[in-house]
């Protein structure tokens, strides 16, 4: 009995000692593959750094002050990022690197320098080609942004003076960011990488390699985006350059249908599964819409393989569209499914470009505040635009403007006179909504949302 507890005893000791061998066997065979999965992901990144040092360039810009009389002559200094389009010279940021700027000067990876000229700017996404006199460049990978997933890691690289290449890592954490009021796109790309300001309008690259998006202006501008990323899609980027390049202008592509969001309201009445898609009220004669076949009372769900989040989306995608280009769509019509073909054709011209057109389609017409009609309607010491007529049906009398009100605000921002209020809104390009303020005779006053007609 004494010798089979002892034998038992040792076996036991034995099978510990296995077990305990086994289990240091398995932790560090754990730990020797975590740390070679972090040796791949860290030398991964690094050859990313270095196969980017070259196309990623530096801009420095400097604006002088000319309308500020006590500081007139004053020189603002102005940094940021960019990337090299091809080897022609040819460079993309985002447009408010450059904005207002009276020199560019674009630094090389290799400390050399070029002055720049603007090619182009592109209002709606917010993107700015420039072009050095400088040959056989090394342009960047450029990779497809519709194919991005959600958790993919990304590096938002930047070039900044004095202390060249800047890298931050983070994941990809949203897609088809829009209601922002940022640019007139809204559809950006969102990663929880931080960018530094010196990498503003540089690139969002992914493992590959590949550059997928250009960095939006700075988050905190964007309210409640603080500590977020955001970046243009490099597929809208592409288009834009190209169109800029080749033709000096923005080629946009136009369906021809005013649509609406699909509110609840508008999900139970039409017996919808969910709110997606977009609603379609009326269709242009000649559009690609009525070639395709499309009727009011549509909901447009799906548009060339992608499915449609809402009306920014939809927009967002028929815009970025090459003209001429056929594209399938999925509809809901009485409850059923129809695929729909047609060929996109470009944005018509109209005359809302004009102070005059821009008013009439509104329904409105204004003039500058006089010192006459100021005492008159006791607007006295205030400066606006006033409102001289309200057209009945329009988008301002829907809005609930008046014949008598004075506009003073077009998106938090103050209007002094007709000029200022139609400079103002032609910044917002006219699809978007309008935010005005507006003071009345009574001495009430209020924002309102001036919605205009949802053409895609």
């Amino acid at each position: 009995m004494k010798q089979t507890l002892t034998d038992f005893r040792l076996l036991l000791r034995r099978s510990l000692f296995s077990f305990l061998i086994i289990s240091i066997f398995l932790l560090s065979n754990s730990f020797s593959r975590e740390s070679l999965a972090n040796k791949a992901l860290s030398d991964t990144f690094i050859s990313i750094v270095k196969n980017t040092k070259a196309p990623v360039v530096n801009i420095h810009t400097t604006t002088i002050l000319k309308n500020n009389t006590q500081n007139r002559g004053f020189r603002i200094k102005g940094h940021g990022s960019g990337v090299v389009y091809n080897k022609k010279g040819c460079i993309v940021t985002n447009k408010h690197v450059v904005t207002n700027a009276d020199e560019i000067i674009i630094r090389l990876y290799d400390g050399s320098e070029y002055k720049a000229e603007v090619v182009g700017t592109d209002e709606r996404s917010g993107i700015a080609v420039l072009k050095i006199d400088a040959e056989n460049l090394t342009p960047a990978s450029f990779g497809n942004s519709d194919s991005l997933e959600l958790g993919e890691i990304v590096l938002a690289i930047g070039n900044s003076l004095g202390r060249g290449q800047m890298v931050t890592s983070g994941i990809i954490s949203a897609k088809g960011t829009s209601n922002l009021q940022i640019t007139g796109f809204e559809d950006f790309v969102q990663t929880d990488a931080i960018i530094n300001p010196d990498s503003y309008g540089g690139p969002l690259v992914n493992l590959k390699g590949e550059v997928v998006g250009i960095s939006a202006i700075p988050p905190e501008q964007a309210a409640g985006y603080s500590g977020m990323g955001l970046a243009v899609p490099i597929n809208v980027v592409k288009k834009a350059t190209e169109d800029l390049i080749k033709y000096g202008k923005i080629t946009r592509g136009w369906l021809g249908v005013t649509a609406q969001p699909v509110t609840s309201e508008l999900q139970k009445a039409l017996g919808l599964k969910n709110n997606l898609g977009a609603l379609v009220s009326d269709i242009e004669p000649g559009s690609s819409a009525a070639n395709a076949g499309i009727k009011s009372g549509d909901v447009i769900i799906r548009y060339d393989g992608k499915k449609i989040k809402d009306l920014l989306h939809l927009r967002s995608l028929v815009k970025g569209t090459e003209i001429n280009r056929e594209v399938e769509m999925t509809v809901i019509r009485d409850g059923q499914e129809l695929t729909l073909n047609t060929v996109i054709l470009k944005t018509p011209k109209t005359d809302t470009k004009s102070k005059e057109g821009l008013f009439n389609n509104l329904g409105m017409n204004v003039q500058n505040l006089t010192k006459k009609l100021s005492i008159s309607l006791g607007y006295k010491g205030e400066k606006g635009a006033i409102i001289t007529n309200i057209q009945n049906g329009s988008p301002a009398f829907k809005a609930g403007l008046r014949k008598g009100d004075l506009i003073i605000e077009v998106q938090n921002k103050p209007v002094t006179s007709s000029d200022d209020l139609y400079q103002a809104i032609l910044k917002i390009q006219n699809e978007d909504d309008i935010l005005v303020f507006i003071k009345r005779p009574d001495k009430t006053s209020k924002f309102v949302v001036l919605k205009q007609k949802k053409d895609v």
